[in-house]
């Protein structure tokens, strides 16, 4: 896969999924597996990171106190091109 081509999370998924198959095949050594699974659980403690502070910010709307619309949940891009800046 290009990385350039990581965009979204089901860029991410189809990774994992490229890598297990790759393993599998013998196509890639284990160590760079087990890079990409690190790099990989970053990412979605990262997401879980945003879905957590999207509950908190719902649960304390129902309590009284807003702290603005949430937007942009599962949009961030995950690839950054030069006109990003």
């Amino acid at each position: 896969m290009n990385p350039t081509a990581l965009m979204t999370s089901g860029d991410a998924r189809r990774i994992i999924l490229e890598t297990i198959q790759a393993l599998r095949s013998g196509d890639m050594p284990a160590t760079t597996g087990m890079a990409i699974a690190a790099n990989m659980k970053v990412l979605n403690d990262s997401v879980q990171v945003e879905i957590n502070a999207v509950k908190t910010a719902i649960l304390a709307k129902d309590k009284g106190h807003d702290f603005g619309r949430i937007v942009g949940l599962g949009q961030r891009l995950l690839a950054n091109y030069e006109e990003q800046k």
